[in-house]
């Protein structure tokens, strides 16, 4: 026998072991028994320590979710073979899944910088980012991976996040419509899209958006009760209590905003008796809140209630922050007036008036209220000329206020 084939013999009386060996490890990997298959591993590392050997046991103990045994493995690995390209990506992965994204983000950036053509690890990169609120550097990363694959959907996504994050909204929007299309079932891409033409104030846009995911969608909670905040937004009380009454069928909570908005929507379509109750359960949530109060009142004075609709008014002005103050007082004046306690309502409206002087028709209506109650018409008389001149061209109550003073004029003339 010549030496060559000496060596070639020995060769594979060596090599043989270890090829069955790592066989056999795949085998059971393969079949997931993974406690067998790291007992064979570590035998293996005892024998005869590679870099690959601490990699296959990093990448068993992560699929057994044990990530901080899995990075000491990799470590092992990284030690003997520095040059490795999976092991910084697998040691990434590792950190990533505890939540140790500071950690796992110096290892993805040596992975993408040893495998620069890798998009599924660069894309990694980028979502680090996105967890490290590192905007401007993930829209980096997907911009590039956009550049050479901009069909992936999944990349489209990111970088719609990135370019919204970093305030690239027209981007944003465009991307955001291209994911949907390309995936109508992406039900958060929906909701961002929504989010980004309320924010635009395109709103015409939002509605098609959510009538598009409602379709996509049918019944869904969530875009019910988007759509209904959308109308209550625009003052479209019909399609926002429409929208709320669907929103509670889906399953919906009953939450104080929500109901605090229906309840509105309710007394703006006249529903004066559904909307108490419903305006009743946010009182008993939270006592202070001058807008229940204030549209409780309302419901009350439309149904004639008038000691009850008082009551909560008055609870609504001390409650109220100053902006809001000189329309309850107004409102107030009013019910007053409708009980006949004239005193009292040019009290309040005179309240009003001091409080927001550019309430012109406040003004208007202490005129009437005089020229009603008081016998000394010079008061009504002085009131309409103080309407018309504070009021002017934005008097909308003007023909009528003239012609009281003209027969205002003549009756004290007469009196005279």
């Amino acid at each position: 026998m010549d030496r060559m084939h000496l060596v070639v013999i020995l060769l594979f009386l060596v090599l043989t072991p270890a090829v069955y060996s790592q066989e056999k490890i795949d085998l059971l990997i393969l079949n997931s028994k993974y406690k067998e298959a790291l007992q064979l591993i570590d035998k293996r590392i005892q024998k005869q320590p590679e870099a690959a050997v601490f990699l296959k046991k990093g990448q068993v103990l992560s699929m057994l979710q044990d990530y901080q045994e899995a990075i000491k493995a990799f470590y092992g690995g990284l030690e003997m073979d520095p040059s490795n390209r999976e092991i910084p990506a697998e040691i990434a992965d590792a950190y990533a899944a505890l939540g140790n994204h500071h950690e796992a983000n110096t290892f993805y950036e040596k992975a993408v910088e040893m495998d620069p053509e890798n998009l599924s690890l660069a894309g990694k990169l980028g979502r680090n980012y996105i967890q490290l609120d590192d905007f401007e550097k993930a829209y980096t990363v997907f911009s590039e991976i956009y550049l050479v694959d901009s069909i992936r959907v999944y990349w489209n996504k990111q970088l719609a996040f990135s370019a919204y994050q970093t305030v690239k909204i027209k981007q944003a929007i465009s991307l955001y419509e291209k994911v949907i299309s390309m995936n109508p079932g992406d039900y958060s891409s929906y909701m961002n899209l929504i989010k980004l033409f309320q924010q635009t104030e395109q709103l015409n846009e939002k509605q098609r958006v959510i009538e598009l995911g409602l379709k996509q969608f049918s019944g869904d909670k969530g875009l019910y009760q988007v759509q209904a905040s959308h109308y209550f937004g625009m003052k479209q009380y019909e399609e926002a209590r429409k929208a709320y009454e669907n929103y509670f069928v889906a399953g919906g909570d009953s939450t104080y905003k929500t109901m605090l908005n229906y309840g509105v929507s309710l007394y703006f379509m006249k529903e004066e008796e559904k909307a108490i109750p419903v305006l009743g359960f946010c009182a008993d949530r939270l006592a202070n809140d001058p807008f229940v109060l204030f549209y409780l009142a309302l419901s009350h004075k439309k149904l004639a209630h008038y000691d009850v609709a008082e009551a909560y008014m008055n609870a609504a002005i001390e409650s109220a922050t100053p902006s809001y103050v000189s329309d309850m007082y107004h409102h107030l004046g009013q019910i007053y007036g409708q009980q006949r306690m004239f005193e009292e309502s040019v009290a309040a409206l005179k309240k009003a008036n001091e409080l927001d002087p550019a309430n012109y028709e406040v003004l208007f209506e202490i005129a009437t209220t005089y020229e009603e109650f008081n016998s000394n018409k010079t008061l009504a008389l002085n009131y309409y000329n103080i309407y018309l001149k504070e009021a002017g061209e934005a008097a909308q109550n003007a023909n009528y206020a003239l012609d009281r003073m003209t027969r205002l004029k003549e009756d004290l003339f007469f009196e005279e």
